[in-house]
């Protein structure tokens, strides 16, 4: 889920929330005075809950009311002392309950499952020992293991599910680490998949080193012995297994547990355990209500209530079984997930369902991929067979109008989720690998050069030669260095070179009314790097990697505009009244064209920050992503450092008389159109140094044929920059730095810098880049300067303002985010 720095995703779950509020799916407000499991006052209506986890019905059980209230009177609300220093009778009772429904396994019982994962995890996982996380295993999971990167333990990732990587993982760690770790959920709370306990057993035979760490949170009660759970049955514990587990949902309670394979292990987090140690143990009521819980689960009744809640999971899936719905979950779980596709497709099947009377949760971004969109559903033992009859065909009904009403289908949404609606899937208990489905060819549809929608068309070419240039240069000219010229350049630059991430297939479209361009734009299609917006600390951590992995973390990106070019890449022409229209119908396009290419995300960039835009784009797939501001200089007048000086702030001037003024008779400077490959081989060296300086925006390295192309492209030339001999310490005497400009319609824009930073910070060669080239730019008549991005205070002090821009991504998979997500939180991914 992308970005630029850890606080930005946290903008960007704010900003998916607030979007969530305004269509109201998210935080609903219940209005009940009493609640009896089976229906909730939302808005003054009165819901069948679809949407709570208490599968069982046990939390309105009157016995565990009975003994909650029993406990509050004999015990007071709560038994405020460490448990370290004393331990209260009725929680050693609750354990030893508990221990009895896991075959005599040693159990400890916290306030939470939370705080349980913070206790155990650092109790258990020693020095030379390693982690690896599934990519969708609970977040509680993940913030306990992030408290052993202290120790200096490695941590890695694997995508959700996938044998096959963490097969290929552990051949790779097996001889460095004594213990590793993979940590799951038994039973996952969005999707409704289950662990892939068949290949974890065949590993943990192949690798005598593979230990398991499961969260059972959702597989507890409804199934299994004595309500064990589904981990517990269908894997079980051993000396290479931890099972967590919760007390507060199936089970009807509060709390979290731990069920642990010795007694040794159970000393070791029973006294080292933290949490364990300092916290507050549970209230009593909630002990009572756990104890009375534990009875039941040890009393033949649990078969009865859980054979009442596989009636209903029955009942459902021969319901769904007879539809179209592409079901997700696996047909054992009580939780249900049926794909939806783009967000707002999802929130108008919630509100629909609301309004229908019945509550159901959205599943969305960042805990599914951004157009993984879900409708996610409960089943519990408070629900009818009518209620639960009733729930799907209201969703049966809804469905094809709001996919025909948001002009999409049933097979867009099996596409999104690499789905055959021709083949589909006869779930089994094993884990669903949503990156492994296959689409047949005839899913995929593409742009050929030309799409008639009635009141308007969209045009498709892969040529900037098929368009005519007095009409792109009309709508791009002034917007950056992408007129007609300068792709018609780019488009070779960018073809035929050795390197697969030095290519990129060019694409254009444009959408027209009435003959008219309204919206217009140009795509590239090549290999990215996922961090390009990334923090620096984040590109710095990776690159690390990519000195043994090249391409980590990398993936087929169709992204608006090129990796070379800067401005406005979109043209909307907004006086047209339908353009919303037109908009929708052209970002169908990108996705088409983006699919049949194979690419793994698309990339729209260079907006204006718009809260407006912000929704719309979400709720067709795409999540938002700060970039780092645009430099741009307009009106600039000035001819000389003091009409410079006199231009400038009070701060500037004083720091402009200190960096730059007395360094400016240091320096000669040259104008060049044409390099020899002499000066081409020394600036591409000096470019290679600044680049790998700069991880603001972190792409691929140019290829040489760039730096050899521009000296034969018209209106690129070169700012050359020399210290004088007395200042220049080596022989030859070489430029201390030179950059490429671009000479646009209206504007003059630098493009690429190379430095010898053997001179660089003692003779202040950076401002004296920016302030030869503006001088250049004045020269010959320019007056706005698009300076670029990052360098922003250097970049003001000669006039250039700060433009915030944003970019819109979709990813088909969320992986590589989620993992640079884990680096940005100081995870040693």
């Amino acid at each position: 889920m992308a970005k630029v720095n850890h606080n930005n995703f946290l903008d960007t779950i704010k900003s998916m929330g607030e979007d969530g509020i305004k269509n109201k799916v998210l935080y609903l407000e219940s209005e009940d005075t009493h609640f009896d499991g089976q229906n909730l006052l939302v808005e003054s209506q009165y819901l069948k809950n679809f949407g709570t986890c208490g599968y069982l019905g046990l939390e309105t059980d009157e016995r565990l009311i009975k003994k909650s209230i029993d406990y509050t009177r004999r015990f007071g609300t709560q038994f405020s002392v460490s448990r370290g220093y004393l331990t209260f009778s009725i929680h050693n009772e609750l354990e030893k309950l508990l221990s009895e429904i896991y075959g005599g396994l040693p159990v400890l019982v916290y306030s939470s499952t939370s705080l349980a994962h913070t206790s155990v995890i650092p109790s258990l996982i020693r020095d030379n020992q390693a982690i690896i996380l599934d990519q969708q295993v609970h977040m509680s999971v993940q913030l306990g293991a992030q408290l052993v990167k202290a120790k200096g333990l490695f941590i890695d990732m694997i995508k959700h599910s996938n044998m096959d990587m963490l097969d290929a993982k552990l051949a790779e760690m097996s001889n460095k680490y004594d213990k590793i770790w993979y940590m799951v959920d038994g039973v996952y709370s969005m999707f409704g998949d289950v662990a892939p306990f068949d290949g974890m057993a065949s590993l943990m035979k192949k690798y005598p080193k593979l230990h398991c760490y499961i969260d059972c949170a959702h597989g507890m009660s409804w199934y299994g012995k004595n309500g064990a759970g589904y981990t517990f049955e269908k894997f079980g514990v051993n000396d290479r297994v931890i099972l967590m587990t919760t007390l507060a949902k199936g089970y009807g309670s509060l709390g979290g547990a731990v069920v642990l394979p010795n007694q040794e292990v159970y000393f070791d987090v029973r006294n080292f355990g933290g949490p364990l140690s300092y916290s507050h143990p549970l209230a009593p009521s909630v002990t009572g209500a756990a104890i009375a819980s534990a009875e039941i689960h040890l009393s033949p009744e649990i078969n009865q209530l859980q054979g009442e809640l596989k009636s209903n999971i029955d009942y459902a899936n021969l319901l769904l079984d007879d539809s179209d719905l592409l079901v997700v979950s696996n047909p054992e779980t009580p939780i249900y997930f049926i794909g939806m596709g783009q967000p707002k497709v999802g929130y108008q099947m919630v509100r629909s369902l609301i309004e229908d009377g019945f509550y159901v949760n959205p599943s969305m971004f960042p805990t599914v991929p951004i157009k993984n969109t879900g409708l996610r559903f409960t089943l519990t033992r408070h629900q009818s067979k009518e209620d639960i009859k009733a729930l799907i065909e209201a969703v049966k009904y809804h469905f094809p109008r709001i996919l025909e009403k948001n002009e999409t289908d049933i097979q867009s949404v099996y596409k999104a989720f690499r789905r055959n609606l021709e083949e589909k899937q006869n779930l089994t208990s094993h884990s669903i690998k949503l990156d492994t489905q296959i689409l047949s060819q005839n899913a995929i549809s593409s742009i050929n050069g030309f799409k008639d929608f009635g009141s308007f068309t969209i045009k498709h070419f892969t040529d900037i030669a098929e368009i005519d240039p007095t009409e792109w240069d009309a709508m791009f000219a002034k917007r950056g260095s992408f007129d007609y010229s300068a792709l018609k350049y780019t488009q070779e630059i960018f073809k035929d070179n050795p390197k697969l991430e030095d290519n990129a297939d060019f694409h254009y479209l444009t959408a027209y009314q009435n003959n008219k361009p309204v919206i217009a734009s140009f795509f590239s299609f090549g290999l990215y790097k996922d961090d390009l917006l990334a923090n620096y600390s984040v590109s710095e951590a990776i690159e690390e990697r990519r000195k043994t992995d090249p391409y980590y973390l990398c993936s087929n990106t169709f992204a608006m505009g090129s990796i070379l070019t800067e401005g406005y890449h979109c043209y909307i022409d907004k006086e047209v009244n339908n353009w919303q229209e037109i908009l929708t119908a052209y970002l169908k396009e990108i996705a088409s064209l983006a699919d049949s290419l194979g690419a793994q995300n698309i990339m729209l960039r260079d907006f204006a920050p718009d809260k407006d835009l912000d929704s719309y784009f979400f709720q067709e797939g795409f999540a938002k992503v700060d970039m780092p501001f645009s430099n741009v200089a307009k009106e600039i007048i000035w001819k000389d450092f003091d009409g410079l000086l006199n231009n400038a702030s009070r701060n500037s001037k004083m720091n402009l008389k200190r960096e730059l003024l007395p360094f400016i008779d240091r320096y000669t400077v040259e104008y060049k159109n044409n390099l020899t490959e002499e000066e081409t081989e020394w600036y591409y060296k000096l470019y290679l140094e600044v680049k790998k300086r700069n991880l603001g925006v972190n792409y691929f390295d140019y290829p040489f044929k760039l730096f050899k192309m521009m000296s034969e492209i018209p209106n690129w030339e070169f700012v050359i920059i020399h210290l004088k001999p007395e200042f220049h310490t080596e022989q030859p005497i070489k430029p201390v730095a030179v950059a490429a400009c671009y000479k646009g319609i209206g504007h003059y824009t630098p493009t690429i810098l190379g430095m010898d930073y053997r001179y660089a910070y003692e003779n202040k060669v950076y401002k004296q880049v920016l302030y030869r080239v503006m001088e250049r730019g004045r020269q010959i008549g320019y007056e706005t300067f698009y300076m670029g991005i990052t360098a922003d205070i250097d970049k003001r002090k000669f006039g250039a303002e700060q433009y915030p821009r944003v970019a819109y991504i979709q990813a088909k998979d969320n992986f590589n985010f989620e993992v640079m997500e884990a680096i940005s939180t100081k995870v040693n991914v």
